[in-house]
């Protein structure tokens, strides 16, 4: 999608670009360029530009007009910061190569490129809005709410993070991950053997843990939810556990082994209160898939009854929807 509206910025500029006054042939055609006498109508122009850029040129049109129809004052605001934070970021990356790089994108300024950047936000916004309103289903958002929203919990755990440098072989990286797990397992054992486990679990914690973020504190880790970032083999262990349990294997993640104690677990919140970040989940989810901005910007202009009169744009249009669906 990146590539295709990279291709589009290229082009948007050649028809958009504006002119003086034009001459025009007796049959009312606009004359755009003479050659040793030989006239370049606007018609033939078009005719030459439409089955290589005219389909995304158009359909860019369209997607801007809804835009236009659909944005909230909010979202145009949000969309114009955005914009104008990635331009000064692209300013700064390229520095004294920028008025170069414009204008081999066929940028005459600076402001053309920034109102292009705007336009894309604009139409990303409205499309995650579209796929919230029309897309995702009530049954969608409450098996959601069953399945992943959980109150949230604090835990403590141990992380014992192998031995291993960029010097070991194949062989020794395994021997350092085999003393680590070893070492996690024998903390369990003696864990279990506890009589004042959650006292016993914060000292071994200060101790062993190789967590240097949460050792002194015990290996303490309060309020922590499935949007609070830590890795997924962790956090489907935690929520499993009930209050004053502890993980009796070490759990393997990216970082080490951990054992997990938990602490404290509050309520399920209401649909109500967790429904806006359900939504934004879910489009994240929807918009992850395979070509999906150009699968369901395909069904936003289908519910404003878009209809294409010219053929060759028409066939290229659905030739590239029958591609990706």
């Amino acid at each position: 999608m990146k590539k295709k509206y990279l291709l589009l910025l290229l082009c948007v500029p050649l028809l958009v670009t504006g002119c003086g006054k034009v001459p025009e042939l007796q049959n009312g055609q606009q004359v755009i360029v003479e050659v040793n006498g030989k006239q370049f109508t606007a018609e033939e122009f078009f005719d030459e530009l439409k089955d290589d850029y005219g389909t995304s040129v158009l359909v860019n049109l369209v997607s801007n007009y809804i835009a236009d129809q659909e944005i909230t004052e909010e979202s145009a605001e949000e969309a114009k910061e955005r914009a104008q934070s990635e331009y000064d970021r692209m300013y700064a990356y390229y520095g004294s190569n920028w008025n170069q790089v414009l204008a081999s994108n066929n940028y005459a300024n600076g402001e053309q490129l920034l109102k292009d950047l705007e336009n894309s936000y604009r139409q990303s916004l409205v499309l995650e809005q579209y796929i919230k309103t029309d897309v995702i289903t009530e049954e969608e958002i409450q098996e959601y709410y069953d399945n992943d929203i959980f109150g949230d919990s604090s835990v403590r755990h141990i992380l014992i993070i192998p031995e291993v440098d960029d010097d070991m072989d194949e062989d020794e990286e395994e021997e350092a991950k085999r003393k680590a797990l070893e070492e996690a397992t024998e903390i369990i054992e003696t864990l279990q053997n506890s009589e004042n486990l959650e006292e016993d679990f914060s000292e071994i914690a200060k101790d062993q843990s190789d967590d240097t973020g949460t050792a002194s504190e015990g290996g303490l880790l309060e309020n922590i939810n499935s949007d609070s970032g830590l890795a997924e083999e962790f956090w489907e262990a935690s929520k499993d556990l009930n209050v004053g349990e502890f993980t009796t294997e070490p759990i393997e993640t990216e970082f080490g082994y951990h054992i997990i104690y938990k602490v404290s677990q509050k309520d399920k919140p209401a649909l109500d209160e967790v429904r806006d970040t359900i939504l934004d989940n879910l489009v994240e989810e929807v918009l992850s898939e395979d070509n999906a901005s150009i699968i369901y910007w395909a069904g936003l202009r289908e519910k404003y009854n878009m209809v294409i009169h010219d053929d060759i744009i028409k066939n290229n249009y659905e030739g590239t929807l029958k591609q990706y669906q």
